[in-house]
């Protein structure tokens, strides 16, 4: 099917939409909003325009076109969130990002679609093509987010070293973060900038919540809390020397493994999600080249057989491409999540609660209970309610779809039985045009007596031969009626075996089935990938809590409000714990260690329960000093271990799909009609003994 009228449609659709941007641009130059930008820049601008500064400009106008067309508009607000707290309280800068990051995706996303629309004629094909360029546009807006989110923590590490350099020159917490801040680089300095006003307030502790609230990083949420407390209550002089020094380095320390782990794991994850994204792109050549070579492979490729192997190949893509995305996803920046969930919102009708009820798990049973634990464990925002929603929701799509498909596998299988030629005994090379001819005359052939046949039950060769006598008068022989009658014959049986059989519904309840698991099974995988990650977390933990045993005034409580802001995997348990501690520190410490049955942690909070009793806080935790160069060389070596332990796990993942497609779409197929073609070739030869 040729989509020449969709190119040309998709083409002109384009032309337009340039030109009408082009004319609305032109004539909003005068507009309010512009004006204003333009007075904004003017105060941001030198006399001279430079290029660069143009292009600033022209993006920023850009940015107001967009921004007033709904869908656009909400496009560049999901971005726009994702970098606000990347470039606090700077719109210009804001909408600049905003800007790049939309262009870059969108430009990709343009070039790597348009060869398709003009080179791609096959609607199934080209429907693939397009998602798989979609999905890579998606990619590419989160690694644009990810590299200022890295760009950030190397600024940040520039400053601390700045940091202290200044505070030993002038001994204050204030002056050293404003000299600091006056030379770091931009988005660092809008953070050090943010600093110094939050420890200027008059209300500086209603101040520093709001900050932590909307910091990017656990690391400048402990550098304002360090400088808040080393401001209110002052240095403390140690023997190793200044304590706020001293948990500026340990601070710096991990900053600088998050670094490395970050690149390390960057460089070997990078291009996986494309890499498994290829089979999208070479379904259809794969096709071309085995239907031109093994003109067998065309029959294979259009039959039941070709289109359910074509579903497996996707189906191992998109699993492949969501695992990749919750390995990955571990090592950024963990988003928001208090955006709306379409399950809370789904739950809220009555009937949908009333089946959510009948069919999920009882409430206080086992299956509840672990169910309830793998959302905690893998560190899902759902309720058990929500999460069972998304479970009926994924099996019931998944049960329609395996209907749909089974009904489109039927068509096809009949569509290909009556028009489809059938080239036997040609496994390599192009038939000729005599054998093409031939081919195509026969299945007419088949055709036109098997419409004369429909309304007839008793169908045997004498019959077939009987409708068949006037094609003794084109010169063929009684053998080749014969064959010509057991060929109608068969596809005439195959006809009558197209009816719906107990192992295609077998088979659409297992789909439903797996649908309906799915989501645990996802689930299970995050929580593997995150116990990965928990020792190294309790090891950070412990770091945060060096830095402020030893500070006067650090209380149990506040210790857990530290470790909380620094958790990821431990923050929800920390979070139930503070709820309850002013009810009762040492029943909160007691759940929070059934809530996270995780050994090292355990004895972490073990010793908390200590300190809460009656033992002070440095005397606890005074091995987390005298064993800390021990801890992190040991640290070292587990983070390479982990690495390379989450690369395998990234590689087998990443290339599977390929595998796939090379094993199950051209070799295993080839072989499978290899061997029929061999059972036809001794058949003959049995013919002609």
């Amino acid at each position: 099917m040729r989509l020449d009228g969709l190119s040309l449609l998709l083409g002109t659709a384009t032309v337009l939409f340039l030109g009408v941007a082009v004319a609305f641009l032109w004539l909003s130059r005068y507009s309010s909003e512009v004006g204003a930008a333009r007075q904004y820049e003017a105060l941001r601008k030198p006399a001279k325009t430079s290029k660069k500064q143009a292009l600033h400009q022209i993006m920023q106008r850009l940015y107001l076109l967009c921004s007033r067309l709904p869908l656009l508009r909400a496009y560049l607000s999901s971005i726009r969130k994702r970098l606000t707290i990347l470039h606090m309280g700077d719109e210009w800068k804001l909408r600049l990002e905003t800007m790049r990051v939309t262009l870059w995706a969108w430009s990709v996303l343009g070039l790597a679609s348009l060869p398709l629309l003009l080179w791609v004629r096959d609607p199934m094909s080209l429907l693939m093509l397009l998602i798989g360029c979609w999905v890579v546009h998606g990619m590419i807006a989160d690694v644009a987010v990810q590299r200022l989110e890295v760009r950030l923590l190397r600024q940040l590490r520039t400053f601390l070293g700045d940091l202290r350099h200044h505070y030993h020159r002038h001994g204050m917490v204030e002056e050293a973060l404003y000299e600091a801040a006056d030379s770091a680089a931009y988005e660092m300095a809008l953070h050090g900038q943010e600093l110094v006003e939050v420890l200027s307030d008059s209300h500086t502790e209603e101040r520093l919540e709001l900050y932590l609230e909307t910091a990017p990083n656990r690391y400048l949420k402990g550098l304002a809390g360090l400088s808040h407390l080393t401001k209110e209550y002052g240095d403390k002089q140690t023997e190793e020397g200044s304590l706020y020094l001293k948990s500026l380095g340990k601070l710096t320390n991990e900053l600088n493994l998050e670094l490395l782990r970050r690149e390390r794991l960057g460089f070997l994850l990078q291009g996986l999600s494309v890499i498994a994204l290829f089979p999208l792109l070479f379904t259809q050549p794969l096709e071309a080249w085995g239907s031109r070579y093994f003109p067998a492979m065309a029959a294979f490729y259009t039959s039941t057989s070709g289109w359910v192997t074509k579903l497996g190949v996707l189906l191992v893509v998109w699993l492949s491409y969501i695992l990749l995305r919750h390995i990955q996803e571990l090592e950024a920046t963990p988003k928001a999540m208090d955006r709306a969930i379409w399950e809370k919102h789904l739950y809220q009708w009555g009937w949908v609660r009333r089946l959510v009820h009948r069919l999920g798990p009882a409430p206080g049973s086992d299956e509840a209970i672990r169910l309830i634990r793998l959302l905690k464990e893998s560190g899902s925002p759902l309720r058990l309610e929500w999460f069972t929603l998304r479970r009926i929701t994924a099996g019931t799509t998944a049960l329609l779809m395996a209907i749909g498909i089974g009904a489109a596998l039927h068509i096809a299988d009949l569509h290909q039985l009556l028009y489809t030629p059938v080239r036997s005994g040609i496994l390599l090379g192009q038939p000729t045009p005599e054998e093409q001819a031939s081919a195509e005359a026969a299945l007419a052939l088949d055709r036109q007596i098997m419409e004369q046949l429909k309304g007839i039950k008793q169908r045997s060769m004498e019959t077939i031969l009987s409708l068949l006598g006037g094609e003794a008068d084109k010169g063929k022989s009684e053998t080749q009626l014969e064959a010509d009658a057991r060929r109608i014959l068969g596809k005439l049986a195959q006809l009558d075996h197209q009816y719906v059989k107990w192992w295609d519904v077998l088979l659409i309840l297992l789909a439903g089935w797996a649908g309906y698991y799915l989501p645990v099974g996802i689930r299970l995988f995050q929580r593997k990938m995150r116990q990965m990650e928990m020792k190294h977390e309790v090891d950070q933990l412990h770091t945060v809590i060096a830095m402020l045993a030893h500070m006067e005034r650090m209380s149990v409580e506040d210790l857990l409000i530290w470790l909380e802001q620094f958790a990821r995997l431990f923050k929800e348990p920390l979070q139930s714990c503070l709820l309850h501690f002013d009810q009762g520190a040492e029943q909160a410490l007691v759940q929070l260690k059934e809530d996270v049955p995780f050994l090292p942690f355990v004895r972490t909070v073990e010793k908390l329960e200590l300190a809460a009793q009656s033992l002070p806080l440095r005397d606890v935790f005074d091995d987390l000093e005298s064993e800390y160069a021990f801890a992190q060389e040991q640290r070292k070596q587990e983070y390479e271990q982990l690495i390379e332990h989450k690369a395998g796990w990234g590689r087998w993942i990443g290339f599977a799909p390929m595998m796939t497609l090379i094993f199950g779409y051209l070799v295993l197929p080839l072989i499978w009609v290899s061997l029929n073609q061999m059972s036809v070739y001794y058949e003959q030869l049995q013919r002609i003994q």
